[in-house]
């Protein structure tokens, strides 16, 4: 990329004296960032103090993602996260970055998938076979607890002392935490001594306590105990150098467990959501699983039969999409679409607006699974779908996350039909992963 366009792009409208446009972006994040999409491919905004540069155009995104050197991590977002989770994967970057997903990679491989998915298998032999009928189900509690439950048996062994209830409790305090953190330009609201800071700093710290004293625990049996949290410790890179540190590790694990868990288990709500509230899709979900599954839990062997199941997780990942926006930092003066970025500019991109703009996905608003029939997706903008990311940081966890999903959604519509209780419609709660504030439903026994 070169400089030799000096076109500035255009601030924003609306934006008021001293907040900019935060009031906005803290209201209706979603609604904000999508009316942008209709404006310049790139559009300047104001965060307090902060100019924030919005690269709205799909291929301009992925440009820019895929050029690290450039557009390296950072800004507003980027550096909150930061600030809890260190230099985890998800934000580490250069040498750093590269050394730790060398490290990090042989974990997440086809073999260890295999054996992740018996362990997710289990767990929901196990937590399905517990399901009452016909009564209320809280839907968005269960999948947290067993997002969460499949990630700790995954990252610490059986015989690891983590209470997963409490775990789960301080990890969605914290990303609630971080939301607000992110939408106050000024810092000023962390530091001030309301409860909600303290349950923030009370969950931060348990954490990091669970975390460290596993950590400590590993390190001084000394074993390898068959899980990845020992996968992380054993890692050497190819010339067979130093093991991550400590503190390497502790952040590792912390970014898995944060942005694993909180996006699994919502993206694994609102696909419960959605298949009951659309018929069509519902019927086609279970004419599959009863071909494939016959009532049984679904097992990773599955997987290259369970097609439509497959498509419901990605209509669900775009259409209730987790991430509202993510940011990056302009390492250098530079030009992107002839659009000028000044160095050290913070640079925002929305996945929600990619995700919901009409004039790239046809009937955005619509629930459409088979929007992703290989012959319709085929013709998609390069870059205008990217729930895991692009480039060098593409999440190292999407294969985990996929088989996760699909094993799960799968075995529910294999055991049962669930129905929305009359007069408890969900919402999405404006926060950092758009949870669902609540989804209860009534669980029904399907025959076969």
């Amino acid at each position: 990329m070169t400089t030799t366009d000096n076109r500035a792009p255009a601030l924003a409208p609306g934006g008021l004296p001293l907040l900019g446009h935060a009031l906005r972006m803290k209201r209706d994040p979603r609604g904000f960032l999508l009316a942008l999409q209709s404006g310049d491919p790139v559009t300047a905004i104001r965060l307090g103090p902060q100019t924030v540069y919005v690269i709205n155009d799909p291929a301009l995104i992925r440009g820019a993602l895929r050029d690290p050197e450039t557009f390296g991590k950072g800004g507003p977002i980027t550096e909150r996260f930061r600030a809890m989770f260190g230099n985890g994967l998800g934000i580490s970057d250069g040498d750093l970055h590269r050394r730790q997903r060398a490290l990090m990679q042989p974990a997440f491989s086809h073999a260890r998938i295999v054996g992740y998915a018996a362990l997710m298998s289990e767990e929901l032999e196990r937590r399905l076979g517990a399901w009452q009928a016909d009564e209320h189900l809280p839907v968005h509690q269960e999948m947290g607890d067993l997002a969460l439950d499949n990630l700790t048996h995954a990252m610490f062994s059986a015989d690891t002392d983590v209470d997963g209830t409490e775990f789960r409790e301080a990890t969605a305090t914290v990303l609630n935490g971080l939301y607000r953190r992110v939408m106050d330009p000024t810092g000023l609201l962390a530091r001030l001594p309301i409860p909600s800071n303290l349950r923030y700093r009370q969950a931060e710290a348990h954490l990091r306590e669970v975390i460290d004293g596993v950590i400590a625990t590993y390190r001084a049996d000394g074993k390898d105990h068959g899980d990845l949290l020992s996968m992380l410790l054993l890692a050497r890179d190819e010339s067979g150098g130093e093991a991550m540190t400590d503190d390497q590790l502790h952040d590792e694990v912390m970014t898995i467990f944060i942005a694993g868990a909180e996006s699994i288990a919502n993206t694994l709500a609102w696909a419960c959501h959605e298949v009951a509230t659309h018929p069509a899709v519902e019927q086609a979900l279970f004419t599959e699983t009863d071909t494939v599954l016959a009532g049984r839990t679904a097992k990773h062997a599955d997987l290259p039969r369970l097609e439509y199941t497959k498509r419901v997780i990605a209509e669900t990942l775009r259409y209730r999409t987790q991430g509202w926006a993510l940011s990056r930092t302009a390492t250098r003066e530079t030009v992107i679409g002839g659009w000028r970025i000044p160095a050290n500019a913070a640079v925002m991109y929305s996945p929600h607006a990619l995700n919901h703009n009409p004039a790239i996905h046809t009937a955005p608003d619509q629930f459409d699974p088979d929007r992703w029939i290989p012959d319709r997706a085929r013709d998609l903008p390069r870059g205008s779908y990217i729930p895991f990311g692009t480039g060098n940081h593409t999440c190292i966890g999407e294969p985990f996350a996929l088989t996760e999903m699909t094993l799960t959604l799968a075995s529910i519509a294999s055991k049962w039909r669930l129905e929305p209780v009359p007069g408890k419609e969900p919402r999405a709660k404006v926060a950092l992963t758009m949870p669902v504030d609540a989804l209860w439903m009534i669980p029904r026994h399907r025959q076969h």
